[in-house]
């Protein structure tokens, strides 16, 4: 079972809804950023991350592809702030993460919980072989 990051600003971007039940193939990164998953997902979630999937390689011919059928779906929320007064790169505020189970990627994952920014989903992939 891989438990897929996919985040909100790759779909916008470029991405292809999905559903519980679809068959995908993602390309992913193994490389994740514990750091910044624990403060915008939580330490119990993040730990679950085994992938990022990514849709712009940064010239990398190295990323691996995982492919497989969508168990569930939970669409992920977080409050951002500046780490420190005066900054303009704004970073997530640990404690502040939500979550909703869904059946879809699609809908209105922006509105959910007032006052929070849509980050993405949390995918687990029954993978193939």
């Amino acid at each position: 079972m891989a438990v897929v990051w996919v985040a909100a600003w790759q779909m916008d971007c470029c991405g292809d809804p999905f559903a519980v039940g679809d068959r995908v193939g993602w390309t992913v990164d193994r490389e994740i950023d514990d750091d910044w998953f624990v403060a915008a997902l939580g330490p119990d979630m993040a730990s679950r991350i085994t992938h990022a999937e990514q849709h712009h390689d940064d010239g990398r011919d190295d990323l691996p592809e995982v492919s497989g059928r969508v168990v569930s779906i939970a669409r992920a929320w977080g409050a951002y702030c500046p780490q420190h007064p005066g900054d303009q790169v704004h970073v997530p505020v640990p404690g502040s993460h939500r979550f909703l189970e869904v059946s879809e990627s699609g809908g209105f994952e922006r509105h959910a919980f007032s006052g929070l920014t849509f980050n993405g989903w949390v995918v687990e992939l029954d993978e193939d072989g």
